[in-house]
């Protein structure tokens, strides 16, 4: 990557722009599964209870139940491979095809050329939001694909096996071409922010109690300076908050009103991306504050009494498990010397 050249900003909104929309629409199709799966019984099922009340019972069956393994694929075999084939071909496929026409349209050469971008310093060029952002959609791909690949047919452990390798995958792939490329550089600093988002996702996907304590978000308040709406290369307008859920801690999530609370910890950079003659001076910024857990309250009134989680519900809880709403949280700010 060239230190004279806004790299994220041109990169992470194209990378956005091609997953997010796929993996939204794979929501959808998710929710809509479900409420087919819950109207009717396959035939598999028929025949599951039926030998269940004809076979007859041994020792066995009384010794309490082992803990489930991961839930079995609801689809057949080819549809899976078909699902699976079109979200690595949207995913890699469609980012390197953009990648192909637009980042590295001049073409290769001069070897293997790196960059050092540095991390949070106050001389960095974007004051470390740019690798926030780098592990923000790491993760949050990471995630999401795991839920898509579930879709497709996959068993927990292999959807998020397919979901890290493709996200972050992608990513790593596309920071390697970098380096090949006339106009840009491998920069290590992206690639081990891809990695870490990645590691956080694998640790909240393979430990539900914690997933349902801490999630990752990014907050984008409304631009100022003139900017124009721009969530995925507005720094100035971007908060990274790590998000701690009452909802999550037993006693809390009895309590009628704690449960719908939150802390929230939090980092930003203003101005890095300014300018020269910008008139306010770049500033790393801390935050911590209380928020309100909108997926908590929504669940306790507006999806009250649903029997299953509705296609509506589904795509919001996942969009508030990602996006951190400015009318929904309290901070305190603190300017980082």
């Amino acid at each position: 990557m060239r230190t004279d050249t806004p790299w994220t900003t041109r990169r992470l909104q194209p990378v956005a722009a091609l997953a997010l929309p796929l993996i939204f629409a794979t929501q959808l199709a998710m929710a809509q599964q479900d409420d087919l799966g819950a109207a009717a019984p396959g035939d598999a099922d028929i025949a599951e209870t039926t030998e269940a009340v004809d076979a007859p019972r041994t020792p066995a069956d009384e010794a309490p139940a082992a803990t489930p393994l991961a839930r079995a694929p609801a689809v057949s075999e080819r549809t899976t491979r078909l699902r699976t084939a079109a979200l690595m071909t949207a995913t890699i496929g469609g980012t390197l095809a953009y990648g192909r026409a637009k980042w590295w349209k001049d073409g290769f050469g001069g070897g293997f050329k790196t960059a050092r971008e540095g991390w949070f310093g106050q001389d960095t060029r974007y004051g470390g939001a740019d690798k926030l952002g780098h592990a923000m959609f790491a993760y949050s791909g990471s995630r999401l694909l795991t839920q898509a690949f579930e879709w497709a047919g996959h068993d927990s452990s292999t959807a998020l096996k397919l979901g890290l390798w493709t996200s972050v995958g992608t990513l790593m792939g596309v920071e390697l071409i970098d380096g090949f490329s006339r106009k840009w550089r491998f920069s290590k600093e992206d690639a081990l922010a891809n990695l870490a988002g990645g590691a956080l996702a694998y640790v909240l996907e393979r430990n539900p109690e914690l997933d349902a304590l801490v999630d990752l978000r990014l907050q984008y308040s409304s631009p100022s300076g003139g900017r124009q709406f721009d969530p995925f290369g507005d720094y100035s307008s971007q908060r990274y908050l790590l998000v701690l859920k009452a909802s999550g801690v037993p006693a809390l999530k009895r309590h009628p009103l704690l449960k719908y609370l939150e802390i929230n910890v939090g980092y930003g950079a203003r101005n890095f991306d300014a300018g020269p003659g910008a008139l306010a001076p770049p500033t790393r910024n801390a935050y911590v504050g209380l928020s309100l857990n909108l997926s908590e309250l929504l669940r306790h009134t507006v999806y009250q009494g649903n029997a299953s989680p509705s296609r509506t519900q589904q795509v919001t809880e996942t969009l508030f498990e990602f996006m951190q709403i400015p009318a929904t949280t309290v901070q305190s700010e603190r300017v980082i010397r």
